[in-house]
């Protein structure tokens, strides 16, 4: 491969190039997540949203514009993740990702590293001089419910300080495990969720049904992709948050209670049974951990095995990750082994 533009500025000059019929084009992209779509430009929110197609020709430019200007992205060409992509705010702006001196054929994909709380990107359209094509489908389907460690928060920084700005979701486990079933990836997560209490006015059970997340009237039909198989990763907040009964959220969530067993089984097997009323034939695992809700002696383990049988459902399955982050996030060699295990759960008991 020749020459490779990656833009990490904001307020990107145009770059001047002819264009190829955007509705065409359009029509020859294949997204993963829930994406929204409508008068040929593309909405992306979620962590592990991707656009991939193929193109045959001499450049590539993205015309990309966000509400906010620190949605990241990872190029991804021919199946090796290049630098990252931060797209510029709010002014609609062309930005030259690649090029080459001659003609080259190559697979691109375009992956959200980070939370939909970092800005809204719209694809207005891609210029090229050459022919983008769609690629194959895939036949397997992924979907995961989680907070930060399913986002990838943080994963690839190495100081140890827990720096939102070194999140890459392309290195969590999530989309290391769909990648491997050569499946296709939906990401419902976001740093710092719960399913009782969350660090921010949102909890999993009222933000697990949008299409965009940041719109309460926007739902997305659970009938458009049905997934194989369902993975939650959930409570992590919760636990922490139970130790802060000062906290705003805590308060206005929880009042003056302290969560017992059955207040925490409860609220788990209620969410539990909103997914499988959605996808009542999909496997669902439960996934903990692989931060302190999975210490020795933690009690968390124990509670979503009691809500699992509470919804008396055949299709759930337990998870305990192994006590890996006992500093901070963990790092994208943590999220590998997570991966690893996941992926041996998964193959073992026939799961996907």
């Amino acid at each position: 491969m020749n020459k490779l533009f990656f833009l990490l500025l904001i307020g990107i000059a145009t770059v001047s190039c002819a264009q190829t019929n955007n509705d065409n084009i359009m029509d020859q992209l294949t997204f993963e997540g829930r994406v929204e779509k409508a008068e040929n430009q593309v909405q992306l929110y979620w962590p592990g949203t991707s656009v991939s197609f193929q193109l045959k020709g001499k450049y590539l430019d993205l015309i990309l514009s966000d509400d906010l200007g620190e949605s990241e992205y990872a190029l991804i060409i021919d199946g090796e993740e290049q630098e990252r992509i931060i797209t510029p705010s709010i002014e609609k702006s062309t930005i030259r990702i690649w090029e080459a001196e001659q003609l080259e054929t190559h697979s691109f994909t375009l992956h959200r590293r980070n939370d939909f709380s970092k800005g809204t990107t719209i694809l207005h359209g891609i210029e090229t001089d050459g022919v983008i094509q769609k690629v194959p489908s895939k036949n397997k389907s992924i979907e995961f419910y989680g907070n930060s460690i399913t986002v990838g928060y943080a994963n690839e920084d190495h100081t140890g300080s827990d720096n939102p700005l070194y999140t890459n979701n392309y290195k969590a486990f999530s989309a290391i495990t769909a990648r491997h079933f050569d499946a296709t990836l939906t990401c419902i997560a976001k740093s710092g969720i719960g399913i009782t209490v969350s660090w921010f006015d949102l909890v999993m059970p009222e933000l697990y049904d949008r299409f965009n997340p940041n719109d309460p009237s926007s739902k997305w039909d659970f009938q458009k992709n049905i997934p194989d198989l369902v993975v939650v990763n959930l409570l992590q907040n919760d636990s922490w948050l139970y130790l802060y009964r000062d906290n705003e959220n805590y308060r206005k969530r929880i009042g003056n209670i302290v969560p017992d067993k059955e207040f925490i089984v409860e609220h788990y097997a209620a969410f539990l049974q909103q997914l499988i009323n959605k996808y009542p034939q999909s496997n669902i695992i439960c996934v903990l951990g692989c931060m302190d809700i999975v210490k020795e002696g933690s009690p968390w383990p124990g509670y979503v095995q009691e809500a699992m049988k509470k919804t008396k459902s055949p299709n759930l399955n337990f998870l305990r990750m192994p006590y890996l982050a006992k500093t901070a996030h963990p790092s994208a060699n943590m999220h590998q082994e997570m991966a690893n295990t996941l992926i041996e759960f998964i193959e073992k008991n026939n799961l996907l």
